[in-house]
């Protein structure tokens, strides 16, 4: 059962795509349940198409930002997170040469009830709806605009790690 205050914190999402390549120690760090805090601003676009790199943050949320009629590249669909937003991971989903992370932005005043060894049925339902979106992914030609260099770069930073490979701040149900 999903509470009225999830509901309406919720309610409004949208899919957020963010390509880039990661070593594989840190896909490993990416592990269902972790919950993280991201320090710096985060970009991703609201555009959706095939993958621009070997690696995907799907990014679910309510509170990314369009930043179109600021940009010198509106085709980007440029998206923005205010800096300090926290993400749980919700899934994983590989194939031979892909993956992709799905992350959904937490409220701070609910990081708590996030907390949980599994996932509620929320979490459960945009886990479907990510799958979805990364077998869809295989089936989409890659937006041009996203495969630039300028783009492409913009995007290189793990979400949520250090340079030194480490969280800057992280919570899981063990901790």
């Amino acid at each position: 059962m999903i509470s009225e205050a999830m509901q309406t914190a919720f309610a409004n999402c949208s899919a957020y795509y963010r390509d880039t390549t990661l070593s594989s120690r840190v896909l490993d760090m990416y592990r269902v349940g972790i919950l993280f805090r991201e320090p710096t601003f985060c970009d991703a676009t609201y555009k959706f198409g095939g993958f621009a790199a070997h690696h995907r943050y799907l990014i679910i949320s309510s509170n990314a930002r369009s930043l179109d009629i600021f940009s010198q590249h509106p085709e980007w669909g440029l998206s923005v997170w205010a800096p300090g937003r926290i993400f749980k991971v919700l899934g994983k989903q590989q194939s031979a040469a892909y993956v992709q992370i799905t992350l959904l932005e937490i409220p701070e005043n609910m990081r708590a009830k996030f907390l949980q060894p599994h996932l509620n049925d929320l979490e459960k339902a945009f886990v479907y709806q990510a799958r979805q979106r990364f077998e869809l992914a295989f089936q989409t030609p890659v937006l041009p605009e996203h495969q630039t260099h300028l783009w492409l770069d913009r995007l290189k930073s793990p979400v949520g790690i250090d340079d030194a490979g480490r969280f800057f701040e992280s919570w899981s149900s063990g901790s």
